[in-house]
């Protein structure tokens, strides 16, 4: 008798369930005699091991920003993973266009930061923080600063007392982040 499966999402080539197998993640029609599919999302990406819900936002959302990658040399690093069209995965640091200066925007562990700050002449200081006022950013909600100026909702946030209140989070005409 075959054991139940547990769904974790759809199939970013095929739209099939996907299954949660011994090393990974695969599409239910690759577990077949005849498989239809080849996809599949090993648990360890970029020598960090994937969580069932870290799999389960990228299978839904298709791109999640993740911390905790290491090279084989150790050196620790921020990335988005993404499906390519084969459905393999791909990494990137790149998340967009500075708004400030058009320059590319790259993440780190800590922030969002315009890849022009290194500048000679007029380097470019824009930076998201991807945690302000106690509220980790998720990535939806970066690219929304960037491309719309201001998240659509507000996010509960902590002030240094440590009261709570609901802001949404956007950039001022100098297109530096604040509360809204």
């Amino acid at each position: 008798m075959e054991s139940e499966k547990t769904v974790c999402g759809k199939c970013p080539i095929c739209g099939a369930d996907v299954v949660k197998t011994l090393k990974g993640w695969a599409c239910a029609d690759s577990l077949l005699s005849e498989p239809k599919c080849q996809f599949f999302l090993f648990s360890t990406v970029g020598n960090r091991k994937l969580s069932d819900s870290e799999a389960s936002i990228l299978l839904s959302e298709k791109r999640i920003l993740l911390d905790g990658f290491a090279t084989r040399e150790g050196k620790c690093f921020s990335s988005i993973l993404s499906f390519n069209q084969d459905g393999s995965v791909n990494m990137s640091s790149q998340i967009g266009n500075c708004p400030k200066c058009g320059g590319i925007l790259y993440t780190g562990p800590k922030s969002v930061s315009c890849g022009n700050f290194k500048r000679q002449e007029n380097p470019c200081n824009f930076t998201i923080w991807r945690n302000i006022g106690g509220h980790d950013l998720l990535l939806s909600q970066i690219e929304e600063i960037i491309h719309n100026g201001a998240t659509s909702e507000a996010v509960t946030m902590y002030d240094s007392r440590g009261c709570k209140s609901d802001h949404r989070i956007g950039l001022n005409a100098d297109k530096e982040v604040v509360r809204l």
